[in-house]
């Protein structure tokens, strides 16, 4: 697979990730269930009530506790139009379909970082996203400006800079490999345990400790529990999130203009 399969694949997966992190409480689909079966499934609304083009629309993140939705893009003009115009279509179907009751509005306020460390001793890439306008969040890559060996002093450092095609060429797939088997590792583990959000450890204000060991040792330890991915293979750290800019950078980082899978 070529990749931008899986580094779009992942990203994707992963920033809907943080959102249940974020959102506990919530009842939220992610780009798994139309429209059609979550308002079947929800009994928010008549399903009835969709355009036929419109029963298969999946829209990225849909809660429904809230009422709200974001769709997730890569970073750029282009793609914030897109998204714009993809979360007015799923709204419209939404609001369609709800005779009584508070309707969907578009998402808001979601915005964060993540780091992903290497073997010892290489450069961290950094997922970063943020809602620019409701409905719409945007992601970027980017990689810290020297090799760190810890994800703490790149955070710290706060030094990033765009990945180049020969970068993302080289290592895209291995990292998009890496973060969705993590992703799925954890999705088993909170399933497991009926409990999720126990991912983030924040220390005097930085994340320190977000490794498996931690994970496993706080959730159930029963027969479905994984084991930490062997060294090397890679570690998702969460950090707190810093005020997202008032515009979008001038320039776009190589990630930014691909097309993401459905």
């Amino acid at each position: 697979m070529p990749w931008e399969f899986f580094l779009g694949n992942a990203s994707h997966r992963l920033v809907a990730f943080m959102y249940s992190v974020n959102h506990p409480r919530s009842i939220a689909y992610y780009n798994t269930k139309s429209i059609k079966l979550i308002l079947d499934e929800t009994e928010l609304g008549d399903s009835s009530l969709l355009r036929e083009d419109e029963s298969a629309l999946r829209p990225d993140i849909t809660d429904v506790s809230l009422r709200s939705l974001f769709e997730i893009k890569p970073w750029g003009e282009q793609a914030l139009r897109e998204g714009r115009e993809e979360a007015r279509r799923y709204l419209a179907a939404l609001n369609r379909t709800i005779l009584n009751g508070r309707r969907f509005m578009g998402g808001t306020n979601f915005q964060g970082e993540i780091l992903v460390r290497f073997a010892r001793g290489q450069y961290i890439w950094r997922l970063e996203w943020n809602s620019p306008e409701p409905g719409v969040t945007q992601y970027r890559w980017t990689r810290s400006q020297q090799p760190f060996e810890s994800e703490a002093a790149a955070f710290e450092a706060a030094q990033w800079v765009e990945l180049t095609e020969q970068e993302l060429r080289q290592y895209g797939g291995w990292v998009g490999q890496a973060v969705d088997g993590m992703v799925n590792r954890r999705e088993k583990l909170a399933t497991v345990s009926g409990t999720v959000g126990m991912v983030i450890d924040l220390v005097g204000g930085v994340a320190t400790t977000i490794l498996w060991r931690a994970l496993l040792g706080r959730m159930s330890t029963g027969s479905g529990s994984q084991q930490p991915p062997a060294e090397g293979g890679g570690q998702v750290i969460p950090f707190p999130a810093r005020p997202s800019p008032t515009a979008l950078p001038g320039r776009v980082p190589a990630a930014a203009g691909m097309s993401l899978p459905r």
